[in-house]
């Protein structure tokens, strides 16, 4: 596999704050819900949102499969191999309409089954979380309203606690 680009956690969240910028605008001016084959809801948003990852991660990654929820629903699904990247623009669809704002968008790199790199990012909270293996975690607030040049992440380290002897 080629090596990851070294900014990969920055090039991610950017993305993942330019569609949410996208989604908080669409659900601002009013989203129609269609529903998919399974019956789940689809709107404006999910679309628009996995438009701008899915032109950013082949940009930023080519070559690289992509599983994307709503072309998979539409029943395209890339072959993929050990390196992939696995993308649910808008997580919490059904929450997105209810008016809520308990939803995400998620971008995740797996290699050989197992995630290794990913963000997630709830634009109504403002709330960024990255990580990486071999990088650890972090996390920011972000103005998803703001205009682009003003949301860089602020970033500080996260992590567990270290669990108790015994």
């Amino acid at each position: 596999m080629s090596p990851l680009p070294p900014d990969l956690l920055d090039q991610f969240s950017a993305l993942a704050i330019e569609a949410g910028r996208a989604i908080l605008a669409i659900r601002n001016r009013g989203a129609a819900c269609t529903f998919k084959g399974d019956g789940s809801p689809v709107t404006e948003a999910d679309e628009a949102a996995e438009a701008i990852l899915t032109a950013g991660l082949a940009a930023l990654l080519p070559g690289v499969p992509l599983v994307a929820e709503e072309a998979a629903a539409a029943g395209r699904v890339p072959e993929i191999g050990a390196r992939f990247l696995l993308v649910d623009p808008l997580d919490g669809t059904r929450e997105f309409i209810a008016g809520s704002g308990e939803f995400t968008v998620n971008i995740a790199l797996i290699e050989d089954g197992a995630p290794v790199a990913g963000v997630v990012l709830a634009p109504v909270l403002g709330l960024l979380s990255a990580g990486a293996r071999g990088l650890g975690a972090r996390e920011a607030t972000v103005d998803c309203l703001a205009a682009a040049s003003d949301t860089a992440p602020d970033w500080h380290p996260i992590a567990v606690r270290q669990p108790p002897e015994g």
